[in-house]
């Protein structure tokens, strides 16, 4: 071949291979590009978990809106129980603990907590590209992931839209299109979906409401802007069945969450141990100036409101005690079982009371031992003063007897916010204290003496034992088989 003929033969052999390679560049770069502009990350967190109820709305919502090419997996464990076991798998691959908020982008990039949780999201989206973290160990970019195998029911945010996984199967493909397409409608236009009423997404403590939604098989997608044009034919069950949140509490507190805190106030209200202390406290006021009506009056209302204000401040330790254990989820998934079966204890505990009754019964009444020194007490009281104090002091003494009620309602109200239990704590120690106002006040109009009281008590112990006992065993199988 002559030279001339040679170089053409080179070039056109070249200009060929070029042909052929540069669409494999043009793919290998958008494959790239796709995975380097994605951050991917694992969010697991938990209805009524009051850490979740501040990063939350940043990691889901905030930071979604801001960064279009931040995707979120999020695993809710506290409704969803078969979610919880990812954050088993996580922490055996990733070493990460059982703590939540939780937040993960690679074995070496997750954190806890909410500063840890917003640190390490907005080290990740300045990073840019990484792949998700898979709960084998394993990871994988967005682009080569199959939402379809996830386990459990995840939910996947981006920007203004989400996917839920009601089921099993699904198409990945498309679901993949329906996050990351601009023109949601053209997505839609070739397959088959229905189209239903958006659903509140219930985040810890808020919601997120979207603009439209439709079904598809295994997976609800809810989305804002440009709706579809479709009639809305029922109401999406598979959305409610995810989210039986903080919604479902409040209605709760409506109906049967009302009765419950009523029927363990008065569990405690009847409890022989409170009235065995407040009749001992008038003794020694009595015993002391017997003919000073308004005296004993006095020292009567200020004892109780005492008792009424500290009991009202353990209320809201006992509720900061048990939002702190929801954080630890691995106690949280069987936390409201757990006081059901304190329930039911503490019942038996008092119909054994009724059954062989005997004087300081273990968590029913105040130990023997106790007695004597807080009667001496009692009987040095000889002021207004010392009579606040004094229920102040004493309150210390009836915990161990009347703290199980308390201990489960609040259990029950810690879901809520802090300041929302605050008018159910205020309650329950009204309902509390009202019998001993009423014993007051009967015996300063003289209708009867302190000695009927003490009498009436003593007769009728194994009686009050046997209601307590009722009304604990009903809350506890209710808590358990879920009446209530």
């Amino acid at each position: 071949m002559k030279g001339p003929n040679k170089v053409k033969a080179l070039l056109i052999i070249f200009a060929l291979s070029g042909l052929c390679i540069i669409p494999s560049l043009i793919f290998a770069e958008d494959n790239h590009q796709g995975n380097k502009d994605t951050v991917c990350a694992v969010y697991i967190t938990g209805i009524g978990c009051p850490a979740c109820a501040r990063a939350d709305p940043i990691i889901l919502r905030k930071l979604p809106k801001e960064n279009p090419d931040f995707i979120v997996i999020e695993y809710e464990i506290h409704r969803q129980r078969k979610n919880g076991l990812m954050l088993i798998q996580y922490n055996k691959n990733y070493n990460s603990g059982f703590r939540i908020p939780l937040i993960l982008f690679g074995k070496e990039d997750h954190g806890h907590g909410v500063r840890s949780v917003r640190k390490h999201a907005n080290e990740a989206i300045i990073k840019g590209s990484n792949h998700c973290p898979l709960p084998d160990g394993s990871s994988v970019g967005f682009n080569e992931l199959d939402l379809t195998v996830l386990y459990g029911k995840p939910k996947i945010w981006k920007g203004e839209r989400i996917l839920i996984k009601t089921g099993e199967g699904g198409n990945n493909a498309l679901l993949k299109d329906l996050l990351i397409s601009e023109n949601v409608s053209g997505v839609l236009e070739n397959i088959d979906f229905e189209a239903i009423e958006p659903q509140p997404v219930l985040l810890s403590g808020s919601k997120v409401i979207f603009d439209n939604a439709i079904t598809m098989p295994g997976w609800t997608f809810q989305w804002n802007g440009e709706g579809i044009k479709a009639v809305i034919t029922k109401k999406s069950t598979d959305v409610q069945h995810i989210e039986p949140s903080q919604q479902e509490f409040e209605q709760a507190q409506k109906g049967w969450g009302f009765y419950r805190i009523f029927i363990l106030a008065l569990a405690d209200t009847i409890n022989p141990c409170a009235l065995a202390v407040f009749v001992l406290f008038l003794i020694g006021i009595i015993s002391y100036d017997p003919t000073n009506l308004k005296k004993i009056l006095v020292a009567g209302l200020a004892f109780v409101t005492a008792v009424y204000i500290c009991y009202f401040i353990y209320g809201l330790i006992i509720i900061k005690f048990w939002q702190i254990v929801q954080t630890l989820t691995i106690v949280k998934l069987t936390i409201y079982r757990i006081l059901g079966v304190i329930s039911i204890g503490l019942g038996m505990f008092h119909l054994k009371d009724f059954f062989w009754y005997k004087p300081g019964g273990f968590a029913t009444e105040m130990p023997m031992g106790w007695r004597g020194k807080i009667q001496k007490i009692m009987l040095s009281i000889n002021s207004t003063t010392g009579a606040f104090f004094m229920g102040a002091f004493v309150t210390i003494f009836l915990m161990p007897c009347t703290i199980g009620p308390y201990l489960i309602a609040g259990g029950i109200l810690s879901p809520l916010g802090l300041t929302k239990t605050i008018p159910w704590l205020l309650v329950y120690n009204l309902i509390f204290i009202l019998p001993l106002y009423g014993i007051v006040l009967a015996v300063y109009f003289g209708f009867k003496r302190v000695k009927y009281f003490w009498g009436w008590k003593a007769r009728n112990i194994r009686r009050l034992h046997l209601i307590v006992a009722i009304l604990m065993l009903f809350i506890g199988m209710a808590i358990l088989f879920r009446w209530i």
